[in-house]
């Protein structure tokens, strides 16, 4: 017997759940749009029996035989759905849990286990306005016989008359951080070669669909020491990121910085719109590790790696002196005047342990380069309360946020530059895991907004470990499942998106419908309230402190129908006005 059902884009097939045993929906659906936006909600599928399920019309026959075979179809008069199969990956706790949207158009499923699709229509700009009436329907065939009618259901898409800016002229100032030479690893092609940039351009287009603000620079050698992956000498993964900047040492002893690959990239960059920031790795704060080596130069300030080819000896060094490392560092700032980037730049420092050696290295890149400005994440309110000089970006932890709530507009107004927050492999919750609630991916730009930062930060694009299709699980004791990445390699070389991504993309909806509502509506406050009390269950943040101990589910509704409802507020709030 075949169940099918209707779920909306924040349901996540877990296997062996029971909060999930039954589908939310098997009657008409009803569904809110925007123009510049997205429509999107999930088909539920599940047998007593094995089947194989398709979403395309092409032929298909199961490799075991005469297996039942079921098509998945969208109609929808007006407007274009795309079908896209929902994979499953296994977490932590070795339960299967949705997350990747397959390139692939089939999958064999076994008995009983609930298969979702993926239905996504866009609405661009000039779409009219008003009610689409949809049809779901699942045909049924074996062999050579006919396809029989196995279940239809109906669905309602409504288009109102509020347009978003696009994704790379909305406010929301996202920072993912990117990890080119881990894309070339698992991609198996050579780096900065032109298949490799054939293939990062995939990466950068799904950022920019995102709203993705920077670009990520590596301008040294190994920065994060390979996230320390030499702790476990049976690491199934390889994380070293390497520099974009080529060095030569002449025969005269003259060096000679070849900028192509990093002119390439940010150009890539730029060409699609992510054209707000430079961020630079690798000049500041590096992560060291000399118990293992990793530390290249113990008495200079700072364990910059530069490699350079030296043409007197015909081999790779890497440079011994303070004074050379200053002239790299001058001559990429001169680099980027005579591109007219400068002011574009932001050297970063990932989490500065020291915050004295941090001013220190401050000091002195001040003085190698004055032209610079600076970008820390930060887990610690010293930063904040000294404000070193030229620092203008700051991005805290938002555990440390929740601490100092109560002085977010006092250090805000302190502030010169953006002020973004981030997490990563912690805290528990809000986070962005593979087993994260997908509420919370969408609430983190809301929390942005409710906090009034710019936007958000997380180091995850794609920090996979060895063979990611297969497996995502690394270091669970440490980050996990899901910490690492936002989408997952394909064959293509395109990335495969994931419910996550889309979540999150929903959320930065909602933020810039939080900003409009805000410039275009008298009565914002009394708006926004009624907004925040539909989905924060807490409005303190001092209680989102993991050391409240709360639960999620104390603190915010992991339910999509309060989030569906505040956001239609906000939509009839613009429609109005």
């Amino acid at each position: 017997m075949l169940k099918l059902g209707l779920a909306g884009e924040q349901f996540k097939v877990v296997e062996g759940s029971l909060v999930n045993y039954d589908f939310p929906q098997t009657e008409d659906l009803s569904i809110q749009g925007v123009k510049n936006s997205r429509v999107s909600f999930q088909i539920l599928l599940q047998s007593d029996e094995e089947f194989l399920l398709t979403v395309s019309a092409n032929p298909v026959f199961d490799k075991r035989g005469p297996v039942n075979i079921l098509r998945a179809e969208v109609t929808l008069p007006g407007l274009t759905p795309e079908l896209c199969l929902v994979g499953l990956m296994e977490d932590d706790d070795r339960k299967l849990k949705a997350d990747p949207l397959l390139h692939q158009e089939t999958i064999a499923v076994p008995a009983w286990r609930k298969q979702a699709v993926w239905v996504e229509a866009k609405l661009p700009e000039n779409v009219p306005c008003g009610e689409y009436q949809g049809k779901v329907r699942v045909l049924s065939h074996a062999m050579f016989a006919d396809e029989a009618l196995a279940g239809e259901l109906t669905f309602t898409v409504k288009v109102h008359n509020v347009t978003l800016p696009k994704p790379t002229g909305r406010r929301f100032y996202l920072d993912l951080w990117q990890h080119c030479a881990n894309i070339a690893r698992k991609h198996e092609v050579t780096l900065w070669s032109a298949e490799h940039f054939r293939i990062l351009e995939g990466y950068v287009v799904s950022l920019a669909a995102l709203g993705q603000k920077a670009v990520t620079v590596i301008a040294s050698e190994i920065p994060w020491s390979g996230q320390r992956t030499y702790q476990d000498r049976n690491a199934d993964a390889d994380l070293y990121e390497y520099s974009m900047i080529r060095l030569r040492r002449d025969k005269e002893g003259i060096f000679h910085y070849d900028y192509s690959a990093l002119d390439r990239y940010i150009q890539l960059c730029f060409q699609h719109g992510i054209d707000r920031e430079i961020e630079i790795f690798g000049l500041c704060n590096i992560w060291l590790g000399p118990e293992a080596g990793f530390h290249c130069r113990p008495e200079l300030l700072d364990d910059i790696r530069l490699r350079y080819f030296d043409e007197a000896t015909g081999g790779y060094r890497f440079i011994r002196e303070s004074s050379q490392i200053e002239a790299y560092i001058q001559a990429l700032e001169s680099h980027f005047r005579r591109l007219g980037l400068l002011e574009k730049v932001r050297i970063v420092a990932d989490e500065p342990a020291d915050s004295e050696l941090y001013q220190e290295r401050l000091a002195w890149l001040r003085e190698t380069a004055p032209g610079f400005l600076y970008k820390a994440a930060i887990n610690h309110i010293e930063l904040l309360r000294k404000q070193p000089e030229k620092l203008v970006d700051y991005v805290p932890q938002f555990p440390f946020l929740c601490l100092y709530s109560q002085r977010l507009p006092e250090l805000r107004s302190k502030i010169s530059g953006r002020f973004l927050y981030y997490v990563c492999c912690g805290p528990d919750h809000p986070n962005t895991f593979l087993r994260s609630p997908l509420a919370e991916a969408r609430l983190i730009p809301i929390l942005a907004a409710y906090m009034e930062l710019d936007g958000f930060l997380r180091w995850n694009y794609t920090v996979w470990p060895d063979h990611p299709r297969e497996r995502i699980v690394y270091r669970p004791e440490a980050w996990p499942a899901g910490d690492t990445n936002f989408v997952y390699p394909a064959p293509s070389g395109k990335p495969i998106l994931t419910l996550r991504y889309k979540a999150l993309e929903r959320g930065i909806e909602d933020f810039e419908l939080l900003q409009s509502v805000k410039e275009r509506c008298a009565n914002w406050r009394q708006i926004h309230q009624r907004y925040y009390s539909l989905v924060l269950k807490e409005q303190d943040l001092r209680l989102y402190h993991p050391d409240c101990g709360k639960r999620a589910d104390e603190l915010y509704s992991l339910q999509e129908t309060d989030y569906e409802q505040a956001r239609l507020l906000l939509i009839s709030a613009l429609e109005k006005v």
